[in-house]
Formats: C-alpha cells, structure tokens, sequence
C-alpha cells in the first residue's frame, strides 16, 4: 500500500509540473507580447496597430499557436508514457488478472482473425485478375427447365458463337468445357482434370503465361488443336519444372499433344463445379491442371445441341451489367424461335466472384458472425474483470480526483490499462490465428473455393492490430466511464465501511453478464440447429448400403476406346478379374456413382404422350451391370434385373419415382418409353428399384433409369466391390487387376463408399464444427463470467452475509439469495437470446435440412443447457456464502 501511494504521489507531482510548465510559458508569452504593445504605443501607434505589430514582431499568431501546440503535444505524450509504464507496472503486480484477460483476449482475437482470413480471401479479396469486375459468367435461362434443380442451365455452343460475333456489350467471350485426360509415357499413368477452352480465355482473364504462349486464334479448330498449357503444379511435379518443356510432345489418351506454355504459379483458374449451376461429380469437376483448345465439334454445333458449357464474359468498361443482359437477351429470342419447339430462351449474368463463391458465402457468414460474438463475449468479460478490478482502486481514484486529477485523465489511464492488456493479447492472437489457418486450410473440405489462397500476410496483420485497438477501447471504455465517476467523499466513506456496499455498484456487470448470456444463447441455439440438422442428414436413408464397398472411377481413353462395343468389352474383363479376386462378394459398375452427382440426363418420352420436348421428364441415365444393385444394396421392388437374353434388346429399370412420375397409379413392368429424337426406338420396362440419392443426401431422389452397360457406354467408369467380410479389398489388389486389362490406364485414388458419403457433407461438417466448437466457446467464457461477477458479489457481501447469519438466518436462504442474484440477469439474458434467435432464424433457413430455424426442442435444449451451466457456476460462490463464520465475516475488511 505504501508503495502504491508513493507512486501516486509521484504521478500528482509529476502532473503539478507540467501544469506548471505550461502556466509559465503561456505567462512568458503574454508577458512578452505586452512588452511590445507597450513600445509600440509609445511610438504613436494605436492599441490596435500596436497589437498587431507585435504579433508580428513576434513572429505571427500562428507561431503562437503552434508554440503552445508543440508544448501541449510533449505534455501529452509525457503523460501516454507514463500512463504505459503504470499500466505494464500494474500487470506485473496482478500477474492473475492479466494473465486470464490476455489469454481471454487473445482467443478471441485469434479466433476471429483466423476466421476473417478465410472470409476475407473467398469473399472479400478481388480474384487475381486483371479488372476482375468486367468479368461475368453467362448462363442460359429455360424456364421449360426449371425443374431440373438449377436456376440456370450451362451454355450451348453454337449459341455461344452468336453471341460472340453478334453482341457488342463484351470485350472477349471465352467457352470452358470439362474433360478428363489420362497421361502416360511420363511414368506412372496418371488423370488428370483438364479444361476445353476458347484460344482466347488466358486474355479474358488477362493473365499471361510465365513460359512459353498462350493458345493462337487458328488452334481453336478441330484436328489443329493437339497444344496443352499446363499449370505450374503439374509442371514442377511431373515435369521437374524443366523450362525446356516448352514444345515438348506428351501423350494424354494416347495421342500426342504439344506443350506450348506453362502457367504462372499465383494463377488460380476456378474449379470447374463452381463455374456450374448444377452438381457435377467431383472427378471431373476440380481445378483443371491443364488446358487445351476448345475446337467445337460438329454436333456440338446446333441450335438446340447439348447444354454443356460455361461462357466466361469480360464487359466493355462503358457497359453496364443491365445493358449486357439486355443485348443478349435479344440475342437469346432470335435463337429460341430458330429452335425447333420455339423455346423461350433468355440470359443471366452472375459476376464471376460470386459465381466462385456463391455456394460458400452464406456458411463463412455464418462462421465469422459466430466468431464475433465469441469475441464480444470476451470483451464483455474483460470489461467485468476491469470493473471488479476497478471497484478495488476507489481509494486510489478517490483521493486522485480529490488531489486535482480530471476525469478525461482517469479515462485516458484506465483506457491505456485496456489497450496494453489487448495489444498484448493480441499478438499472441496472431500466434493462434497463424495455427487456426493451417488447421482450417489442412481440414476444410475441398469445395470451399480460393482455399489455398489463404495465408498470413500484411493485410491480416493489420486487420489483427486494428481488430486488438478494437476490442481495448471496447472492453475498457464501459468500465472507465464508470470508474472515473467517482466522487471522492463517497468513494473514502465507502471503503471505510465494515457492511455491504451499495446496489448501484453491480447494476452494470449484471448487465454486462446478461448481455453475453443473450450472445451465448444465440450461438449455441445456432449450434444446436446445425448439429441436429446434420444428425437428420446422416440419418437420411440414401436408398443404398455402404457398408464394406471400395469404389474407383476412372476414364477410357478415347483413341483405344473409341466406341461403345470397346468400352463395353473393357468393362467385361474388368468385372470378370475383379468378381475372380479372393473375398470379392460382387462387383457393379455404373457410369456414375450415387452421391457424386448427375450421370446422363436425357428427356423421356413415354408411349402414348406428345409432349415438346423441352416439357418432357429428363431422367438421370444410369449404365450399369446384373450386379449393380446386389453390389450396391439398392432394393429391386418389381420385375426383374438384367441377364445374357436382354443383350440386343431396350429394356431398362425405372427407379420408384420414376415409375410413380411417369405412369402414375399404373403398373409400369411392360411398359415403354422412347429418349432421343422422336424417331428412336422404344426402350420397355423390365423392373423398378427404390429410389436413391444421386446427387446428395440433402437433395431429394430424381428420376432415375437403368441400362444395361453393353447397350452403350461413355468413357467415365465407376466400380463398386462389396468384399465378403468386415476387411476391405486392398487398394493395390483393385489397381493390380484393373492393370491387368489396361496396363497403361491411369488409376486414381480407390476410396471406400462410407468416404463418398462423408465427402457429400464435408461441408457442412466443417461448418457445424466450427459453430460447434465457437458456441462452447461462448458458453465457457459466459460461465466464467457469471462466476466471476456472482463470486466478487459473494466477497463484496461478505459483511452483510455475516451479519445474517448471525441474527439467524438459515443457509438455505444464504443460498437462495445468492441464487435469485446471480440467476435474474442469466434468465433475462436466455429470454432476450432467444427472442433474438426467433427473430434471426431465417439466416440459417439455407443451412439445415429437415429442420425449422424456429424448432421448439433444440430452443428449449440450448435453454436448459446454459441454465444448467449457469447454475452452477453460480453454486460455487453460493455454497462459499452459506459456509462463513460470521465472526470472521464481521471483521472482514
């Protein structure tokens, strides 16, 4: 204490000196300035002439100012040092406080930062183009359509060129197709994801090439197109980074393909699933490693052809996003009565960042708001803390303010105390933040996009320092404001008493602490909705069984596999070695596994029905073998599987929907259906399957049919193979027979079934864990804040609870006491967080499955949940209050 009052002391000197030392100059310049007057009146001049006079004599008014400006500023930076070394004089005295108020700082910080890096490098940050908002994705509009699922449907190529040769709105207009590629000769075979693009995408985008050129104008034509660039990953990987690989010659499918350039290392192209509306399987959907020209091919190139493309568009820089839409729109109904059901076709235009990162905003939304409120929470207990521990410095505010302290000088102490705890607390942020972007990089599922831009660097920095300023002047503000109103014969006859202190001094951390129990409540009822909607989704029936299945998919080349009789052929063999290994209950094979998302679609018209065919049912083609469905677990309801006596005959299985959908209340075994031209031959059912979930578990079952895989098949291969007992097929013994009827066919990663599921919810995993984990957070910190405000409570009572006890009051009612103090402002802050809830559940509408953003139960379970946390954290000082001796209590202080 002697030593506290000592430093004290030094301060009220210290602080009399420089009041002094600005008293006397601004004497001295007085003094000096009527000196002068004085002269210059006895020479004749008037009061007026002679002030001014010596103004300038004395070097101007604005010399004056800027003279007492340079003193005040010295006398105030005197004062921040000062304030700075009491404050880390102070945090070496309470070593406890700081420690538990930086470290609850710097989770918070670090939290937040980590999160925002993320949020900040999908979101935020332009894409490393050049003038990246000119570029938009163009998609086509069949309102006939719609029912397929998507808003937009990918892009025809003929129409395409009409609008690069006849719209005037766009600078460059560039076609991006997704293809698949083997390469060999290079090692082992490998596939690889590449893209079909326009010769002039690379100027689209306005990047250039760090070796080598781009693709020229002529290379976009069938038979000349046989150039790749690559990107840098796959050039330092499979290429040793060689500079001399341009013009190099390397086989992709079995055909030669020259290199002709290599892409910078910053260049990230957008996987190839984003640019789309539509689910595509992840195998062909990635981040392409190389890319070729685009070459359209004859029947590529008709008015109603294939939808299958994406059109990147970079805007005139005097052309607005409405006029672009409107000159193609105009385009789109010339092309839609040319067709020939006269379709009504029009335009849509999405900024291509958006497009990127559409599908991930609303969850990284998600994810930093939770952030910040756990950060908010941590404020709220910092402030708390402050105001406990300012409650414990009365004396000491008390006899400064009596001594000629000024209130903004107490404020300004207190407020330096807070900035240096959060400055502190939050370069140990940064610390946790660098660890919390590895591990959020390192698990973060594969579909978040821009991922791997995301790094520690000076943006972040500053974001983490302004973010520290922050949360200091936040956290400390509400208790210097209350702490420097302080009057100092009340403060001394307060800290002389031997009773309770008055009511009003706890008014505002009962506020504060209802406050982040509101917070609290609201992230852990978000947190709740999160995991009990991903419980439904995992509890989904997806229509299949997964139990003891490995799957592969792979690709056919083209040049040894250039039609369906020798693709059918390789599957053949395939099966015939697979179902021959030991343990191998059966093998299916399929074009498409389910989860991973559309096969072939294809518009069915049913026998006896006429309708255009843009309004006909568009099923999801499924080729595949007599095994699939025991391989698979799918259930076959009605009819009958393939056999040897269907080879040269259209039969096909109709799942449930389809057969509900297509012949509604009618048998559907025998009955027939045509896909393709209105001339093409009818396909008969033979059987009906349950329904499955091809694209996700969130999505509901589409029409699905079955052929059998001789009657035509593509090129993408997917095999499943159910072993007998609880041990999987080894990887190696897949690969080995595979090899065994290609030996120059590349083999991705074989993953087992249960792998293919998780992968289907890996994104909503990571965002429910991390809400998960944010809301444990919350209600950790919002427990220790109830603790921390209830037992300084307990303490500051200890007088009056002796005084009870010794007139005879029970514990019990100690207890209850103890209780209806600390539980009101909990039960005040519940109420407000759900109200809060209810009323901002709708946020959360986009993000759950099979579950109300209002849903009473898991409201009520967050309830109880914080009830319970805050019961007893109120139980502890409780029980403390109920065990006193009141003669000790008596002579407490």
């Amino acid at each position: 204490m002697l030593v506290r009052f000592r430093t004290l002391f030094s301060k009220v000197v210290a602080v009399f000196r420089r009041s002094r030392l600005e008293r006397e100059l601004r004497e001295e310049i007085e003094n000096h300035l009527a000196n002068l007057e004085d002269r210059f009146v006895g020479q004749g001049m008037s009061l007026e002439e002679a002030r001014f006079a010596a103004r300038r004599a004395f070097g101007g008014i604005e010399q004056l100012k800027e003279a007492l400006r340079e003193e005040r500023s010295f006398l105030w930076l005197d004062h921040i040092h000062q304030d700075l070394r009491f404050a880390f004089r102070s945090v070496r005295k309470n070593a406890g406080f700081a420690l538990v108020a930086i470290l609850t700082l710097a989770l918070g910080i670090g939290a937040t930062t980590a999160i925002f890096s993320v949020v900040d490098t999908v979101v935020l940050r332009p894409l490393a183009y050049r003038n990246p908002k000119q570029l938009l994705v163009v998609h086509e509009v069949i309102p006939t359509l719609s029912h397929l699922g998507g808003a937009f449907s990918p892009v025809n190529a003929m129409h395409f060129r009409e609008w690069r040769n006849v719209s005037r709105a766009f600078e460059q207009m560039s076609l991006v197709g997704i293809m698949s590629v083997n390469l060999t000769g290079t090692g082992e075979p490998e596939r690889l994801q590449a893209a079909r693009v326009s010769s002039n995408l690379f100027a689209t985008l306005g990047v250039e090439p760090q070796l080598g050129r781009s693709f020229l104008e002529e290379e976009d034509q069938p038979g000349r197109d046989r150039v790749v660039v690559l990107n840098d990953a796959l050039w330092r990987r499979r290429f040793a980074a060689d500079p001399a690989v341009i013009g190099r010659a390397i086989t992709l499918d079995g055909q030669s393909y020259e290199v002709v350039g290599v892409m910078p290392a910053d260049f990230r192209f957008p996987k190839l699933s984003q640019l789309y509306d539509i689910s595509l399987a992840a195998e062909v959907a990635g981040q392409p490693q190389l890319w070729k020209p685009f070459a359209a091919m004859a029947q590529e190139l008709s008015l109603a052809g294939s939808f299958n493309f994406v059109c990147i568009g970079r805007l005139r820089p005097d052309v607005t996003d409405d006029q672009a839409l409107a000159d193609l729109n105009g385009i789109q109904a010339v092309l839609g009565a040319q067709m020939p059901d006269k379709v009504d076709l029009r335009a849509a235009l999405v900024p291509l960042q958006d497009q990127i990162t559409g599908r991930s905003r609303r969850g990284l939304e998600l994810m930093l708001t939770a952030v910040c409120f756990v950060l908010l929470i941590a404020c709220v207990n910092i402030a708390n803390l402050l105001l406990v521990r300012s409650a414990g410095r009365c004396s000491e505010f008390a006899i400064r303010t009596a001594i000629g302290a000024s209130r903004g000088r107490l404020i300004r102490q207190l407020l330096v105390e807070s900035l240096a705890l959060s400055c502190v607390g939050g370069v140990l942020g940064v610390a946790i933040a660098y660890a919390g972007i590895n591990l959020i990089v390192a698990y973060a599922p594969a579909d978040v996009p821009r991922l791997e831009e995301v790094h520690v660097n000076g943006r972040l920095l500053l974001f983490a320092f302004t973010l520290s300023l922050i949360t200091g002047v936040f956290a400390g503000l509400l208790p210097a404001l209350r702490s420097s109103r302080v009057n100092p014969r009340e403060a001394t006859t307060t800290a002389l008493r031997t009773t309770t202190a008055g009511p009003r001094s706890g008014h505002l951390r009962s506020l504060l602490v209802g406050g982040e129990v509101a917070v609290s409540t609201i992230c852990v009822i978000a947190a709740g909705l999160l995991l009990n909607s991903f419980v439904r989704l995992l509890n989904v029936d997806p229509g299949f069984d997964t139990q003891r299945i490995v799957v592969v998919q792979f690709s056919l080349p083209n040049n040894r596999y250039p039609d369906s009789g020798k693709r059918s052929e390789f599957v053949r063999s395939a099966l015939e070695r697979l179902q021959s290994l030991p343990g191998v209950v059966s093998v299916g094979v399929s074009n498409n596994l389910p989860l991973t998302g559309t096969g072939a679609n294809s518009a069915l018209a049913v026998e006896g029905t006429n309708l255009p065919r843009l309004e006909r049912p568009v099923a999801d083609l499924r080729l595949i073998n007599p095994d699939y469905f025991r391989t698979m677990g799918i259930t076959l309801r009605a009819g009958r599987l393939f056999d040897d006596r269907d080879r040269g005959r259209l039969v096909a299985i109709v799942s449930s929907v389809a057969a509900d959908r297509l012949w509604p209340g009618q048998n559907p075994l025998g009955k027939r259906f045509r896909r393709g031209p209105d001339d093409s031959p009818f396909t008969e059912v033979v059987g009906v399957a349950g329904a499955i979930r091809t694209i996700g578990l969130d999505q509901s079952p589409p029409l699905t049919v079955y052929l059998p895989y001789w009657s035509f098949f593509g090129t993408e291969v997917s095999l499943a193979i159910r072993s007998a007992s609880n041990m999987l097929i080894a990887s190696s013994v897949v690969r080995d027979a595979i090899r065994q009827v290609d030996v120059e066919l590349a083999i991705p990663t074989i993953r087992t079934m249960d792998a293919v599921v998780a992968a289907s919810v890996a994104q909503r995993r990571f965002q429910m864990n991390l809400v998960v984990l944010f809301a444990g957070i919350a209600m950790l910190l919002a427990s220790l804040g109830i603790y921390g405000v209830v037992s300084y409570s307990v303490a500051q009572r200890t007088n009056e609870f002796g005084i009870r006890l010794a007139l005879g009051a029970q514990p019990g009612q100690i207890r209850r006491l103890v209780f209806r103090q600390g539980l009101t402002p909990v039960a005040v802050g519940l109420s407000a967080g759900v109200v809060a809830s209810i009323g901002s559940g709708q946020l959360l509408a986009t993000l759950l499955f099979g579950l109300a953003p209002t849903d009473p139960m898991t409201m009520a379970g967050a309830v109880v949940m914080l009830g319970l946390m805050a019961a007893f954290a109120v139980a502890l000082p409780a029980r403390r209050a109920t065990q006193l001796d009141p003669l000790l209590a008596l002579h407490y202080e």
